[in-house]
């Protein structure tokens, strides 16, 4: 029966001058809406930069009219409906708990009733849409920074010679600063993305009045009547146009961090309106002076602040970065969650969201293999034929994944799912395909990326199934547990083992292992268990529930917040308070040790056994977040094999 009152649904009042505590309100929505700025729109903000210039810098088109029309046209319509329709739209609809993004997706499927083979395919689209995002965010950062610093040595030949270890010093300084959370980032990145989008704005605008006829290019016939007379160019510049919409889905990763609405009110309100003015803006002073194909963002910058505008593209192009950062760390932790990924230390940063995190092994991975990445090509233009065909794969997955869940999860009905699918996956795969040319030349990256991290995350989640199976087979129901003890009881000895666990109901492996071996138990037993809620603190009489069970045995569950500190002693304390009768003097904590075993048969190839083995050895223990008593700690050795 529980000792303690029933659970309402009230939580802590933050200490004074806290912020507020409901995960996704409030600072306010401008705060968020500016912060967004700063961590979801840098990579699509900075894509004028280089997007139009490389449209033309492959020699398949010529810098005149038509042509112009039509890249523009492209641009507009891929904007409108792959953005804003696709995933402004429609997918921030779909979250799970607030998260977006390959992970939260396969979140919402996984408890429907699906057939074996559906529930496969969906795991499988998951770890390979997941992997591609890793394989594409390696290199975001490397371009982004290398494309800022090379226009900065355009202006100034003897600069050349600095910009990789210049490059190397910004990426470090970067990574080091993701440890102060994503919500500083956007408070500090978010003015100065603000200043760049109306930058964009004001000289697209002053360049398109010298030629307001390129307006026309809005007319989706002006997109077909290009593709119609020049199809095999117009085919492979699409590897080009695709640059204007690959934070897409950075964008879709990063809603847990602001939420839908200032994502969607940034878009609107100031993101996409720059965009488009600015490369129009480019559209109209190519008409007016071909010559200025050759660069043509800084062309509609006049003389007088070019060194300014110059300085200011330098920081938009390194925040462009954090994107992709703060994508993968939200991307980590749902892999972790759905048993993807081993477990990892995530570092909750916001009062306010609880998916802005910092997790300090993927900063650091992702940091090493960008700084490697500038060491070893030097220059964006090595890298810019490996750019895209990640992010564009991600783009197929989920489109495919959009039509799974919005119709089996969500249960929209079928004339608006497929019909939107189709239309959407027809966009993805043009830009697939046409980013298949890159593969030799530099492609091959993200794919060799992508492709250890799928190893990487099927090796782990077979262990874990393999694990959870033998652990789920061992733990007993308390009256099969009572079955192994002598008739007169077991022996007890002085003091109370308080076993860290899992489970809700039964009794975990950890304690008849620890019977079945030594044959005794301690006078008192507490089973503790805790479960993670989705908001930054639970009031302290709210979180702790109290069962007696025979025997005096004890069941103690925790439901804490993702910003409140787990102290197992501190924890105990205050249940012995509620009504718990054991001396925390006493006390023994008990946790499971897990002990891989790769002797024996199995299903697994020795290397992905092996592999597993090395992960698991690497994962973070969960145990050090109890902050228990090293002096007072047993470990338990489970035996799990696979």
């Amino acid at each position: 029966m529980p000792l303690s009152t029933p659970e309402r649904k009230t939580r802590r009042q933050p200490p004074p001058g806290a912020l507020p505590t409901r995960p996704g309100v409030k600072k306010s929505t401008g705060f968020l809406t500016l912060a967004a700025l700063g961590v979801v729109f840098g990579d699509i903000g900075t894509s004028p930069l280089y997007a139009l210039k490389v449209c033309f810098s492959e020699g398949h088109l010529k810098p005149v009219e038509s042509e112009i029309l039509g890249i523009l046209s492209l641009i507009f319509w891929s904007l409108l409906l792959v953005i804003s329709g696709k995933y402004l739209l429609v997918l921030l609809r779909i979250d799970s708990r607030g998260e977006g993004g390959i992970c939260a997706m396969l979140d919402l499927v996984r408890n429907e009733r699906l057939s074996k083979r559906w529930k496969v395919l969906a795991v499988g689209a998951t770890i390979i849409g997941g992997a591609l995002l890793f394989g594409d965010g390696v290199i975001t950062p490397a371009i982004s920074v290398l494309s800022a610093l090379e226009g900065l040595s355009e202006h100034s030949s003897t600069a050349a010679r600095y910009t990789m270890p210049i490059a190397v010093l910004i990426l470090v300084i970067l990574f080091w600063i993701q440890r102060f959370g994503t919500a500083r980032m956007g408070t500090l990145f978010g003015p100065v993305m603000l200043v760049w989008f109306l930058a964009l704005a004001v000289f697209g605008a002053i360049a398109i009045a010298d030629h307001p006829g390129v307006m026309l290019a809005v007319d989706p016939r002006v997109a077909f009547l290009f593709v119609k007379s020049h199809a095999g160019p117009a085919f492979v510049v699409l590897g080009a146009v695709v640059l204007v919409v690959t934070g897409g889905e950075a964008l879709y990763a990063d809603m847990g961090h602001f939420g839908k609405r200032p994502i969607r009110l940034a878009w609107i309100g100031l993101v996409w309106p720059s965009l488009l003015l600015n490369y129009f803006g480019q559209g109209a002073r190519m008409m007016v002076d071909p010559a200025a194909h050759e660069n043509p963002f800084f062309s509609i910058v006049p003389q007088v602040v070019l060194w300014p505008m110059i300085i200011l593209a330098t920081f938009a192009a390194i925040i462009a970065s954090q994107a992709i950062i703060s994508g993968l760390f939200s991307l980590a932790r749902q892999a972790v969650n759905l048993k993807l990924l081993p477990p990892l230390k995530v570092v909750y940063t916001s009062q306010d969201h609880v998916g802005q995190i910092y997790i300090p092994v993927v900063n650091v991975c992702l940091g090493f293999c960008c700084v490697l990445l500038v060491v070893i090509f030097h220059r964006s233009e090595a890298l810019a034929s490996a750019y895209g065909l990640a992010v564009t794969g991600m783009m197929v997955i989920t489109t495919l994944m959009f039509m799974l869940v919005a119709r089996v999860a969500l249960r929209w009905p079928a004339i608006v799912v497929f019909p939107l699918g189709l239309i959407f996956l027809s966009i993805d795969l043009l830009f697939f395909s046409a980013n298949i040319l890159k593969i030799p030349d530099g492609g091959w990256i993200p794919l060799a990326i992508a492709s250890l991290m799928v190893i990487i995350m099927t090796t782990w989640l077979r262990g874990a199934q393999t694990a959870i199976r033998q652990f789920r087979n061992r733990s007993l129901s308390f009256t099969s547990f009572k079955r192994s003890w002598p008739e007169e009881g077991p022996t007890r000895i002085p003091g109370t083992g308080v076993f860290l666990t899992t489970v809700r109901v039964g009794v975990p492996s950890s304690v008849s292992s620890f019977y079945r071996n030594l044959r005794v138990l301690h006078e008192k037993v507490v089973l503790l268990s805790f479960s993670v809620e989705e908001i930054p603190f639970v009031a302290a009489d709210q979180r702790i529930r109290i069962y007696k069970m025979p025997d005096d045995f004890w069941h103690v569950t925790v439901r804490h917040g993702y910003l409140d500190a787990v102290d197992a002693p501190k924890i105990l304390g205050h249940a012995i308070e509620l009504g718990l009768p054991i001396d925390i003097d006493s006390v023994t904590y008990l946790v499971r040790q897990e002990i891989i075993d790769i002797t024996g048969k199995s299903h697994m190839a020795r290397w992905r056994r092996r592999l597993f083995l090395m992960l698991h050895r690497n994962a973070w223990p969960s145990v050090w977040a109890f902050r228990l008593p090293p002096n007072r700690t047993v470990a338990i050795g489970i035996v799990v094999r696979v």
